[in-house]
Order: structure tokens, then sequence, then C-alpha cells
């Protein structure tokens, strides 16, 4: 079994993760509710599932900043980092 499709919500935003069946990329949608300092309400990436450790973490850290509307700490980085890794060959 293959999870196909993950949203998450945090006060600040909105992210889903998704990889079709076939698909060569990941695509994750961020939208934030109120965004600060000339950030872009809606950001996308479209990464190769074999995507280094390294750079998923840096991903995760900007969603969850994203989402939750502040810097999080090293364990809320890590849930999201998680939910990325599900969808990682």
């Amino acid at each position: 079994m293959q999870t196909r499709r993950i949203e998450l919500e945090g006060s600040a935003g909105h992210v889903a993760m998704e990889r079709p069946r076939n698909s060569a990329t990941i695509r994750i949608d961020c939208i934030m509710g109120n965004p600060q300092n000339e950030e872009q309400t809606w950001k996308t990436w479209e990464i190769d599932p074999s995507i280094g450790e390294d750079e998923l973490f840096r991903i995760a850290q900007e969603i969850q900043r994203r989402c939750d509307g502040v810097r999080g700490s090293n364990s809320m980085v890590h849930d999201v980092l998680r939910e990325l890794q599900r969808f990682t060959d």
C-alpha cells in the first residue's frame, strides 16, 4: 500500500502533498492564510522522489514555518519530514 496524498493544516497555512500513480515527481502545494513580509501566498514544489534527506529536511522546515506561522522546533519539523518521506523512494 502506498500513500498518494496527504493534507496538513496549521494555524497559518495549509499544505497538500501528493504523488500520483506512476508519476515521476512529488507535488507539494502550500498556501499561507496571511503572508507576512511580502512572502508568497502560494508556493509549489515539484521534487524528484529520490531527493536527498538534507534537501527534504529544508523543504520540511519551510512547510512547517509556512503552516504554523513560526519557526518550529526540530520535533515540529520532523513531524512534517515524516509525512514527506512517505512519498520518497
